[in-house]
């Protein structure tokens, strides 16, 4: 990550307007300049690749199409292939950044009186959108041992107070994720809330290649056009966390990266407009079921790291 035009893949809105929706803010439909209503900083953490995307006004809100906040874009591949040393050097990336993320929401270190709700969205029955439910399975869960008659060894590992819900989708419960998450929230009281979702990307390069981390919340099902009520401090009284990892890309994405790879350069108007009326079909990798499985594992590792349960 050299520089801001590493940031993006599509960096001009020129290249941007017919092009599918996306759930990352690393694929803005602008390139993100600082001081323009944002700031960027790129870093590496255990050599792993960060790219950070602040939204700082109403300038960089209205350029970016993002809301006001910190979007982090870790940029590392989540399959089979990845080595046990890289392995651990993302997760180890990902607990420092959600440690970072959850001391910015609450003014105060990850200790053993701290109190997370962990929210896996999407539906589990489904490959590319299970991520978040495989997640919450996998996080240890230690809330009830604080008033149990494991009081005492719950003290002694000084681990966080974890809480944990699955509000699965609308058309399972008839009920909005948020609303679900805020009655939970609402037993709970936390400190914060971690919720974790798959999210839709516009380069099938990024498909299980990027974790995105944000303070802004989050809108379910709006990088697909299925937008519903957004999970934020707004709707679930309190700071929520969000943490996404793209699964599905529109098919028009692929076009426009066969066109790419072939060479063509400029997409004339004929094309643009083919892209814009068949864009509702969208693709996973055929390996979706295992990946998501890979996934999960590296995030409720990191997050189990982040809130002292590692090896819980």
């Amino acid at each position: 990550m050299k520089n801001s035009q590493d940031f993006l893949l599509f960096s001009g809105k020129s290249d941007t307007e017919y092009l599918p929706r996306t759930d990352l803010a690393c694929e803005s439909d602008n390139t993100p300049v600082s001081g323009k209503g944002c700031i960027i900083k790129e870093y590496e953490l255990n050599s792993i690749p960060v790219s950070e995307l602040i939204i700082t006004d109403s300038v960089g809100e209205r350029i970016y199409k993002r809301r006001i906040g910190r979007y982090v874009t870790v940029h590392c591949p989540m399959d089979s292939s990845l080595p046990p040393d890289r392995r651990d050097a993302l997760t180890d990336a990902l607990s420092i950044l959600i440690t970072s993320f959850i001391m910015n929401a609450t003014g105060k270190p990850v200790t053993k009186d701290t109190k997370i709700l962990i929210a896996g969205l999407g539906n589990r029955f489904l490959s590319s959108d299970s991520i978040g439910p495989k997640t919450c399975d996998k996080v240890a869960v230690t809330a009830h041992m604080s008033d149990s008659a494991h009081a005492p060894l719950f003290e002694l590992l000084g681990c966080a107070r974890i809480f944990a819900v699955h509000p699965g989708v609308l058309g399972q419960t008839g009920i909005e994720a948020a609303l679900i998450i805020k009655g939970a929230a609402e037993s709970a009281r936390p400190d914060a809330i971690i919720a974790i979702d798959a999210l839709a990307a516009r380069s099938s390069a990024r498909l299980c290649a990027t974790v995105q981390l944000s303070d802004a919340g989050i809108e379910p099902g709006s990088g697909i056009g299925n937008r519903r009520r957004a999970v934020d401090k707004s709707t679930v009284g309190y700071p929520v966390i969000a943490i996404g990892v793209p699964t599905v890309v529109d098919c028009a994405t692929l076009i426009f990266d066969a066109l790419r790879n072939a060479g063509v350069c400029t997409i004339d108007d004929d094309i643009q407009k083919t892209l814009r009326e068949n864009n509702e079909m969208l693709v996973s990798p055929k390996d979706s079921d295992i990946l998501s499985e890979e996934i999960s594992d590296i995030l409720s590792a990191a997050i189990n790291r982040a809130l002292l349960c590692e090896g819980f």
